[in-house]
């Protein structure tokens, strides 16, 4: 949340060159943090791996995945010098990074009381 915090207040100063690649590393640290609470035996190798391998091998949940790599995909394009999503821009990508955090979210929920009742 830290990163994610940073990245606003980049933006909120009109540093919108560099925000989408903050917004970029703080969608890599909730995915990667995600994973490694769910697989803590596979935390230095979920650590070690490129995002998209990461989302593709440890997250479960379709809706998650889903999300995730479409933020992945215009997170890298706020990093490359040409963009594939010219159509979505860094509103988009907060929003899908919106989206990962409530189903990650709605499912730790479900988890806690699935189990406590």
């Amino acid at each position: 949340m830290e990163i994610y915090g940073q990245a606003k207040q980049a933006e909120d100063v009109g540093l919108d060159r560099v925000c989408g690649v903050a917004y970029r590393k703080a969608l890599e640290f909730l995915i990667k943090d995600y994973c490694c609470k769910k697989k803590p035996e596979e935390e230095e190798n979920i650590k070690k791996k490129f995002l998209s391998n990461v989302i593709k091998e440890y997250v479960d949940n379709p809706n998650i995945k889903m999300l995730a790599e479409r933020a992945a995909w215009l997170g890298n394009d706020e990093t490359h010098y040409i963009r594939k999503w010219e159509s979505h821009d860094i509103k988009v990508l907060i929003k899908l990074i919106d989206l990962t955090c409530s189903w990650i979210n709605l499912e730790e929920k479900t988890r806690k009381y699935s189990e406590s009742m």
